[in-house]
């Protein structure tokens, strides 16, 4: 039933391009749902500053994951979780890209997820 669930209510929320800021995608929380994440993918628009990158998975605004990314290494990650993490009921989950560190470098992530 999940997997049927997972394909019928599945999306995709991209945050918009960050110019070396911090970059957030949010699914909205829904009532009496939980909000279910399969995987992550995150890209700059541009080799950005030399380091890792941290980018957090949150519900609401408690941090439950850190994936840490060296971005010079490769480029787009994508990142499809083990298993589905899923929030509490009425709440939003995000995922926050770091800032490039680089001016003019955009930063985007995404969250794939299904609500049910």
């Amino acid at each position: 039933m999940i997997d049927t669930l997972q394909f019928l209510n599945g999306k995709t929320t991209e945050s918009s391009g960050a110019d070396n800021a911090l970059a957030t995608a949010t699914v909205g929380a829904v009532l009496a749902c939980r909000t279910f994440i399969t995987g992550i993918k995150a890209d700059y628009s541009a080799a950005p500053a030399a380091g890792f990158k941290v980018i957090q998975i949150k519900f609401g605004t408690t941090v439950i994951l850190n994936i840490v990314w060296d971005p010079t290494k490769s480029m787009p990650l994508w990142f499809g979780f083990p298993g589905h993490i899923h929030g509490d009921y009425n709440q939003a989950v995000s995922a926050e890209l770091a800032a490039s560190g680089t001016g003019g470098v955009l930063g985007r992530v995404a969250l794939f997820s299904y609500t049910m």
